[in-house]
């Protein structure tokens, strides 16, 4: 199960305050799925074709953020990932310091946590319509922490492969963009509309390093001033080692909920 708390703070600057409701709360779920390989030893097991570690997760989905400035937004975000599962290896391997053999019973797990801090910089409006419509792009620095637990054992042979904890920390910088559209002289049933866009890339610090990547893309709806509703898709990827262990795998889903804004 992942839990997500998406938590904004914004520290002093001179910029006024264009928004009268400048944060942001939502709720919902993301439907995720773990992907990728592991590999410790021998070649790459792969969390769908070797083993079965695929179940689509019901997360709950909770988001604060706040915009006090013209051009600046800080957000802490956190998310916790579990899951695990057992069946019968198919291929051959080695992993952990235990071999694997085609039709061997396995059972394993891996929990995935998060904490990230971001800083976003509204800078570029290319387009901007009056109040009607509003195209933004902004670069986005930030360092988000990662740590990765994973099990594996062969339960034909009641064998535990070497057991993984580890973390790692990345730097990490991309681009947002954001398109706002009013509605309310086109729609009956809406204020407005939102179509997002985050890609951050980052190097991985800590053990033998790493690179990650992160995309999100959504498109949310205001039925008033104060509500609406969201729905979207995440993807998060890591591909980071340590030793004759590494860890090329992700989280990916789609998300939807609601959001009130205050």
């Amino acid at each position: 199960m992942i839990n997500i708390l998406l938590i904004t703070a914004c520290l002093g600057v001179q910029n006024t305050q264009i928004d009268d409701t400048p944060a942001l709360m939502r709720g919902g779920a993301w439907l995720a799925r773990l992907g990728g390989t592991i590999e410790d030893g021998g070649g790459k097991i792969n969390f769908e074709d070797n083993v079965s570690l695929r179940t689509k997760e019901r997360v709950p989905l909770l988001e604060f953020s706040l915009q006090p400035t013209e051009t600046l937004t800080m957000s802490l975000s956190f998310f916790d990932f579990s899951t695990s599962g057992s069946g019968t290896f198919i291929g051959n391997d080695v992993y952990g310091g235990v071999t694997f053999a085609n039709g061997d019973a396995w059972s394993g797990s891996t929990d995935i946590q998060s904490v990230g801090m971001e800083t976003a910089w509204n800078v570029w409006k290319p387009y901007e319509s009056g109040d009607n419509a509003t195209l933004i792009f902004s670069p986005v620095v930030g360092l988000r922490w990662f740590g990765v637990d994973v099990k594996l054992s062969n339960d034909t042979l009641a064998q535990e492969a070497t057991p993984h904890a580890n973390t790692w920390v990345a730097l990490q910088a991309g681009l947002e963009m954001e398109f706002r559209w009013d509605v309310r002289n086109t729609i009956d049933w809406a204020d407005s509309v939102s179509i997002d866009a985050q890609l951050l890339i980052g190097t991985m610090l800590g053990n033998d390093g790493g690179v990650m990547a992160s995309i999100q893309a959504g498109l949310s709806v205001d039925f008033s001033p104060n509500a609406g509703g969201f729905f979207g898709y995440r993807l998060q990827e890591l591909n980071a080692e340590d030793g004759a262990y590494a860890f090329d795998a992700g989280l990916q889903g789609l998300f939807i909920g609601g959001e009130i804004r205050f």
